[in-house]
């Protein structure tokens, strides 16, 4: 069904080819995501053209090289150390950050039309990721969103399916004096893990990759979050009238001016992750019985009241924000061996946005004052400077000193038992500069991360606190070159880490695409046609392990140092973009060395096609 409707998509948008012009993409909405405040964002508003748009795995909007299986729904990390900075609430979702749903990335909407887009791709072994959105006014005050994703992959070797289901649905009311904004996110993961290949035939044999034996065969990692978030805001102030002049009529509007507000924030969220398996050699422990049914859950509660002060329209300043108040966070945990925790935390929390025409400035700070997180400091400030019309500048800094993780000091399961008593608490700093020449497409950075009492799994998939600093530094440029009709996009990073032996992640990154693009049947249709390559440096890389769902420390293999290398054709059509995809090519003339995890190989060559579809009214 789903290739019929992908084909029928194909068909309309050609149809419509000679009716239909590649530019000039209306907008006919705002959005933003919600931090207390609201932040514009144009992910969906930006998203229109060709660029990178075969990229199509979700985790490839995170970072072009990424470490881990490369079938959407399956358990990846960036390359980049930098790059790796979405931490869940609960520890087990992260690793799947790229795939499911999130409070904080809902995006909400105001739209004056209603708006719908569907994608599709699809590909080698029965992968396909589906994806729906639809948004809408109800009224001039009500908005409502749906956002549904689905990910299903066979995976190129056995018994590693997965299937992810994320779903959000969000409203907003903006009324004058009283704000308020619902989400609700719904994701669910089902992934058969294999433990990797359970003998290294990979490299040496010809048997095809679909053959060869795993370790494991009946493992199966379930992992589902439901969540609930509510923000309210009542404004005080008093109305003025405004008059506005359209024509001939003459529009009397009332406007409120309000300078002061208090805002209530509550999230409720329910997790659990299930892990099944039967007996094997491929785990050293089996505690409670020969086949494993390891549950794990956690509610969590996140209440927040806060007083806004907000100054805007000033000569000087376009807006300054000042937001204070308390929060309040619960944990209750349940572990596999049916122990049972409650954790409590309040902290005083707030946020500063000062903005004018060339400069917006956000710091947001979080202070434990009791409970279990007590004296905990995260301080977060980003900052965006417009020299001119060419150039921009954006930075960021971030201090956390956070209480562990309680995963990193008690968990109990079939396979693994571990209690870390007197664990101190984690502390970090980081900071980066971007620097942007729109003019000219390019733009380089930096980031800088200094670790300390941070956290890795050893050799044995144990967790240890790593009490020795890590100083990790990155140096990026990005800039497309053009020749006419042909263009070289190209982005490359250096990465220096001191300690490599407790973060093994590569030296040298690279990404570059080169393509041909021209615009077609009197500008009726965009084509674009080109090949791309990714490449990293080689490192002692990660192990993974299905029980807990961790990336660890291995030295027996090391690998990387690897082209892989794609060819692709797109097509756009107005509101319509379509792509066909050949990925790892390389792989016919190159040995089968190309791995991205201890005993897991990097897919090779696969067939992959796309489209993207946008409809108004």
């Amino acid at each position: 069904m789903k290739k019929i409707i992908t084909s029928l998509g194909f068909l309309f948008g050609f149809l419509s080819l000679f009716a239909q012009e590649y530019d000039g993409i209306e907008r006919n909405f705002y959005s933003y995501k919600l931090n207390l405040i609201d932040i514009p964002d144009f992910t969906i508003y930006n998203d229109t053209t060709l660029n990178r748009f075969h990229n199509f795995l979700p985790q490839q909007k995170i970072s072009f090289n990424n470490l881990g299986f490369q079938n959407p729904g399956n358990p990846v990390i960036s390359a980049v150390f930098s790059d790796n900075n979405h931490q869940n609430v609960f520890c087990f979702l992260n690793n799947y950050y790229p795939f499911i749903k999130t409070h904080e990335d809902v995006v909400y909407f105001d739209t004056k039309k209603s708006f719908t887009l569907f994608t599709f791709n699809g590909g080698t072994k029965k992968m396909d990721n589906t994806g729906f959105f639809h948004t809408q006014n109800l009224g001039s005050c009500f908005n409502f969103a749906l956002k549904y994703d689905v990910v299903n992959s066979e995976g190129q070797y056995m018994y590693n399916k997965a299937k992810v289901h994320a779903l959000s649905f969000n409203t907003s009311f903006t009324k004058r004096k009283y704000q308020s904004h619902f989400n609700l996110i719904l994701n669910k993961v089902d992934h058969n893990e294999n433990g990797g290949l359970a003998e290294d035939k990979f490299t040496t044999s010809k048997i095809s990759e679909g053959n060869l034996e795993t370790n494991l065969k009946s493992s199966d990692n379930k992992i589902s979050q439901f969540g609930v978030q509510y923000n309210q805001e009542l404004r005080f102030g008093h109305y003025f009238n405004d008059t506005l002049f359209k024509k001939n009529d003459t529009i009397v509007g009332k406007i409120l001016q309000s300078k002061f507000s208090i805002m209530h924030d509550i999230t409720f969220d329910k997790f659990y992750r299930i892990y099944t398996d039967n007996s094997s050699d491929y785990y050293q422990n089996y505690y409670y019985s020969n086949e494993s049914r390891d549950s794990t859950t956690l509610l969590f509660l996140n209440n927040k009241l806060l007083l806004n002060l907000n100054i805007e329209s000033n000569k000087k300043l376009n807006k300054f924000q000042i937001l204070a108040g308390l929060k309040n966070n619960l944990y209750k945990y349940s572990f596999p061996d049916t122990t049972k925790m409650t954790k409590n935390s309040t902290f005083l929390t707030g946020i500063l946005l000062l903005e004018t025409n060339k400069n917006k400035l956000f710091v947001e700070l979080n202070y434990g004052l009791f409970g279990w997180e007590i004296f905990d400091l995260e301080v977060k400030a980003r900052d965006k400077f417009i020299i001119n019309d060419k150039i921009n500048l954006s930075a960021y800094f971030n201090y956390e000193l956070n209480t562990p993780d309680i995963f990193y000091s008690y968990y109990s399961s079939n396979n693994f038992q571990w209690k870390n008593d007197s664990l101190k608490k984690t502390n970090s700093t980081k900071v980066g500069l971007k620097v942007n020449f729109e003019k000219i497409f390019l733009n380089f950075g930096t980031n800088i991360n200094l670790l300390h009492n941070y956290f890795v799994f050893d050799y044995e998939a144990m967790p240890v606190q790593i009490s020795k600093a890590n100083f990790i530094f990155d140096i990026y440029a990005e800039k497309t070159f053009k020749l006419k009709n042909f263009y070289w996009f190209t982005q490359l990073t250096y990465q220096f880490i001191s300690d490599k032996e407790n973060l093994p992640l590569p030296q040298f990154l690279g990404y570059t695409s080169f393509y041909y693009q021209r615009p077609l049947f009197k500008n009726a249709l965009l084509l674009q046609v080109g090949i791309d390559c990714k490449f990293s440096s080689a490192i002692y890389g990660y192990g993974y392990m299905p029980a807990t769902g961790v990336f660890y420390l291995q030295n027996e293999n090391k690998f990387g140092n690897y082209p892989n290398i794609g060819a692709f054709f797109e097509a756009k059509i107005k509101r319509f973009r379509g792509f066909v995809k050949v990925s790892n090519v390389s792989s016919f003339v190159m040995k089968r060395n190309f791995y991205l995890l201890d005993k897991i190989p990097d897919n090779p060559f696969a067939f992959s096609f796309g489209i993207s579809w946008e409809f108004y009214d």
